[in-house]
């Protein structure tokens, strides 16, 4: 009817109506009658009768509204923008606002009902609806002004900066709120009970991406639902609501009957999701994303009819499977990724017609996947990565024949499929060229499965949408195809990693100018062709490592916008160019193990440079130590040939993290100013060089270090005790140098400590005992050898060595970080060992070659994750501990070269992973047990120890011949073995004398012998 008002309005003020496509001449008659015509009309709807009527039309309508707003409240949005401009601005946001740019529309004297973000009653004027969301306001939000607007219907702040101010106050007082949104303003501190009692909201979103900014403690989550039945959406993304423990989950279905979205992505909920969910009939989206859920996810919940989204991922504990969906489900979007959710996904997946977005990443999901998903029209992102599937892929049939492990269907139905990832299972197939076919697919990402075959060229690849395409990490074999190289939206090719071989021309790509990410690396029988005069595409990334590269490729120079270059494991020979140190931004450059010979540096080194990974490693390097820009965070230059000293510049590289430069021929003192870089460096690995002089840094409070390894180098005087201001400390390895020093003690106060390695310096003097009793709490490597350690073995610290005795980190993992690793020299199972990287899993206890006496603990054998225990070559007495049967996972056990007595325990026959055995020379007696791994020992394991007999060695047990058992019999529950012997010996001296005597007496008197001999034997008769 308002249309009707608005067109008699024109014709009474205009000659013709003018339309799209003609003109209507109105006449002074005409004009009359539409005259009347108006004033009928607004005195029939502006009659009591109709107001209703007129005021819930849409606020859309309120720039036709014949009032202009209300004073009072024009007022107060003009204080309100006044209040904004004189706050302080948040320095997240420079450009704070100036009057001119802050809402310009908002002027005095002008109908607000106008102005921007402000909608009015149509008829009344007064302001219904505040949408001031992504304007960047800033500051401290005054919310006394918004009382002023007792008609608020709709109040949108969202997307805003007001981060030291609380939520906005009395709110209840604006009773007829139904909107309210404040997400993502910067609002902060609890949420105020008042808006508990604004029962009229159907909307509510409080969320924050400011990690705990929030919280609902007094008034809890239950209080504040408590009274909102007519909520139909709740946003409380980021709000800490753990306050009310489990409780949540209870009162929605009991106070928002009616609810349709619920969002409480991390929210601080733990514990189990109750199955009264399934009670909000009416529920389209549920995302209870990035808690910490727990327990069986409810079935029913997911089988809720009007359920469109269900967001559960980043909920690790929470595990489940998936149900038997029904035909007709409206499910739109699946994600349950980075959950324990498990077991195989249902042929009735099939059924989830709607469905558009299933994510199932980082799962324990296994089997095979279904046919019936390469039915899903409306499908556009699928991830099935890092699972355990196995077999086919379903959308394509296999090319060769094999077990049937799932049904041939035709990939039609994946018409919408943009996003295909089943990276990181155990897929086994020999892809056809379909899968490249289909339709809209722009990403496809199989990487680290075990798909094989040879790849075949598909049609049409210059029209394919592809972008990316992953298959790295696979055996694929055989030439790469060339439809690859046609694809003209390609932005990713990675196929590193797998048996490609011939020749790619890199001629082909040139007309590609979106690549940006080339990864050819880890093909060894792959060729690269190019010419000399070749110019590519400005890319981000190229990896040519282990592709039979023979020289630097001259088209890089040109490569401006290059970040990361991998050219390791190759030919190439000769001098690197100082052309490579001027592309500005080349972030990663990796030339490691090739046949480099020098460098040629620029005259002036570029000081702005983006270089933060140079790794030279394994060349043939040689000369000074070079001068490398100062952004270099990790620098690896070993096993290469450099000589002389550190230059001073070294100590102006104030972004170093990692450095390894070991295995050269640096020489002179290492610098102070390690101590000084110690701030930034985590990583420092000089081992096996020729650095000599004392250890004089200064690590301050701010040292950051994890690894320092300066072993085999000549360094002399004692450990810097200021070495314990390395916290993070988890390498020392100070082994095979001159240091001269009592046992660091202090040491044990460094809460992450876990290698330990002093060998073969000059520390003498007893271990000691520690400070407190959580001293080297994760400590499970410790080497000792080859010092001039005294006294007893330090049982007070093998007491306290709890990485030693039990499970702190059952994981199978190297120690180092995504590019470095540690590595360490030790003496195990009997050989000195070089390079060995430190698994974190790895235990050791070497205190041999030093001059340690006493007996062996008995509680040694508490540590019982021990597999190399080395107690050689020390002044070790007394007998073999039988609780060394309890180190179960002990691999090596030497504890020869002392002078232990006594039997060998039989009880050691149980440690069944026992390779390396070595009791030589010792004192020990008796026989050596036979059983299990005692029947692989040889000699060597037992030479020197003239008491023992049985096998393996040649000497018989003969005085025990008659014990079936094998054991030696005890006198009176005793050990009498050296009693035993010393019997024996009386016995044998006393036999050979009375045979001296009777041989002289029968044989060598007079002649009565011989004579005596015949008679004895004629009256015998033989």
């Amino acid at each position: 009817m308002a249309l009707y008002i608005m067109l008699a309005r024109d014709l009474i003020n205009s000659e013709t109506i003018t339309t799209t496509t003609y003109q209507l001449s109105v006449s002074p008659k005409m004009k009359n009658h539409c005259k009347i015509v108006l004033c009928f009309l607004f005195l029939c709807f502006s009659s009591p009768t109709n107001s209703t009527s007129l005021s819930s039309q849409s606020s859309s309508t309120h720039s036709i509204s014949v009032q202009h707003c209300v004073d009072s409240e024009r007022t107060a949005l003009l204080q309100l923008k006044r209040d904004l401009l004189t706050a302080k601005p948040d320095s997240s946001f420079p450009q704070h606002p100036s009057s001119g740019s802050l809402l310009p529309s908002w002027k005095p004297n002008t109908n607000c009902c106008s102005w921007e973000g402000v909608a009015c009653h149509h008829v009344s004027g007064h302001v219904t609806s505040l949408d001031l969301s992504s304007h960047k306001l800033s500051g401290t939000f005054n919310s006394t002004n918004l009382l002023h607007l007792p008609f608020l219907e709709k109040l949108n702040l969202s997307n805003n900066n007001f981060p030291s101010s609380p939520f906005p106050s009395r709110l209840d007082l604006i009773s007829n709120l139904t909107y309210l949104n404040l997400s993502n303003s910067g609002f902060s501190g609890q949420v105020p009970l008042e808006i508990s009692r604004l029962t009229k909201l159907v909307s509510l979103d409080l969320s924050t991406y400011r990690l705990d900014s929030s919280k609902l403690e007094k008034p809890n989550f239950v209080r504040l639902v408590k009274d909102l039945r007519s909520l139909r959406e709740l946003h409380l993304d980021g709000v800490n609501i753990s306050a009310g423990g489990g409780d949540w989950c209870i009162a929605l279905p009991l106070a928002t009957p009616n609810l349709q979205v619920l969002s409480l992505s991390n929210c601080h909920l733990s514990g189990s999701i109750c199955e009264s969910l399934n009670q909000l009939s009416l529920l389209s989206k549920l995302d209870l994303s990035r808690n910490n859920l727990s327990s069986m996810f409810p079935k029913s919940i997911m089988l809720l009819s009007n359920l469109k989204t269900l967001d559960l991922s980043s909920n690790t504990p929470l595990s489940g499977t998936l149900p038997e969906f029904p035909i007709g489900s409206k499910l739109e979007v699946l994600s349950l990724m980075f959950t324990s959710f498990s077991g195989e996904i249902p042929y009735s997946i099939g059924n989830l017609q709607f469905l558009i977005k299933l994510d199932l990443r980082n799962c324990s999901f296994s089997g095979l996947i279904p046919s019936s998903l390469a039915s899903l029209n409306q499908l556009v992102d699928l991830d099935l990565s890092s699972n355990k599937f196995l077999g086919w892929i379903p959308f394509l049939p296999p090319l060769k024949k094999g077990p049937r492990l799932l049904d041939t269907v035709n990939h039609i139905g994946l018409a919408n499929l943009g996003s295909l990832s089943i990276d990181s299972n155990s897929m086994e197939a020999t892809l056809n060229s379909s899968l490249f076919e289909l339709p809209s697919l722009e990403k496809l990402l199989l990487s680290q499965n075990r798909l094989s075959g040879v790849l075949q060229d598909f049609e049409r690849a210059f029209l394919s949408p592809l972008s990316v395409v992953d298959l790295s990490m696979n055996n694929f074999e055989g030439h790469i195809p060339n439809s690859f190289l046609e694809l003209q939206n390609l932005t990713e090719l990675k196929l590193f990693s797998n048996n490609f071989s011939g020749a790619i021309n890199l001629s082909m790509i040139k007309s590609i100018e979106s690549l940006a990410f080339l990864q050819l690396s880890d093909n060894s029988q792959l060729t690269i062709a190019y010419s000399s005069n070749l110019k590519l595409p400005q890319l981000q990334t190229l990896w040519f490592d282990s592709c039979n590269v023979s020289r630097i490729p001259s088209f890089l120079r040109n490569q401006d916008g290059l970040v990361e270059l991998g050219l390791s494991n190759n030919k190439i020979q000769g001098i690197l160019p100082k052309w490579i140190w001027q592309l500005e931004s080349l972030s990663y450059l990796n030339l490691s193990n090739n046949f480099l010979t020098g460098i040629e540096t620029p005259v002036l080194a570029p000081l702005f440079s983006s270089l933060t990974l140079l790794d030279l490693s394994s060349n043939f390097l040689e000369g000074s130590f070079p001068i490398f820009p100062p952004s270099v965070n990790l620098l690896s230059l070993s096993k290469n040939k450099f000589t002389g000293k550190l230059p001073v510049s070294f100590c102006n590289m104030n972004s170093l993290a990692i450095l390894d430069i070991s295995y050269n021929h640096l020489t002179g003192q290492i610098p102070q100013c390690l101590g000084n870089l110690s701030s930034a460096l985590t990583v420092v690995n000089l081992r096996e060089n020729q650095f000599s002089g004392s250890m004089l840094w200064n690590f301050t409070e701010e040292c950051s270090l994890t690894t320092l390894n300066l072993y085999r180098n000549q360094l002399k005087g004692e450990i810097p005790a200021s070495l314990g201001n390395c916290r993070g400390l988890k390498v020392l390895d100070l082994g095979d140098n001159q240091i001269n020093d009592t046992f660091p003690f202090w040491l044990g106060k460094l809460p992450n400590l876990q290698v330990l390695i002093l060998q073969s310096n000059r520390l003498h003097g007893s271990i000691g005992q520690p400070l407190t009793p959580n001293d080297f709490p994760k400590l499970h490597i410790l080497d000792l050898s080859s010092n001039y350690f005294t006294g007893n073995l330090p049982s007070d610290y093998i007491g306290i060595w709890q990485s030693m005795k039990m499970k702190l980190n059952e994981k199978f993992l190297y120690m180092g970080g995504f590019y470095y690793r540690d590595w360490m020299t030790i003496t195990n199972k009997g050989q000195r060992m070089e390079n060995i990287h430190i698994l974190t899993i790895f235990t050791v206890l070497d205190l041999s070659n030093n001059r340690f006496e006493g007996e062996i603990p008995e509680m040694i054998g508490d540590l019982k994750l021990l597999q190399v225990l080395n107690l050689s070559r020390n002044n070790l007495v007394g007998e073999i501990p039988t609780s060394l049967s309890k180190l179960a996972k002990l691999e090596s056990l030497d504890l020869s070269q002392n002078k232990l007595t006594g039997e060998i325990p039989m009880q050691l026959t149980d440690l069944t992973f026992l390779s390396v055995f070595n009791l030589s020379y010792n004192r020990l007696v008796g026989r050596i047990p036979v059983a299990n791994q005692f029947l692989t020992f040889t000699n060597d394991s037992y030479g020197g120890n003239l008491g023992l007999c049985g096998f393996p060695l040649s000497r018989k047990c003969r005085h025990l011949e008659n014990d079936p058992s094998g054991k030696q019999q005890e006198d009176s529950g005793k050990k009498g073995t050296p009693f035993s012997w010393i019997f024996a010996l009386v016995g044998y001296g006393v036999g050979m004398l009375l045979g001296l005597v009777i041989g002289y007496m029968l044989f060598w008197r007079t002649t009565r012998c011989s004579r005596w001999i015949e008679l004895f034997f004629k009256a015998k008769k033989w």
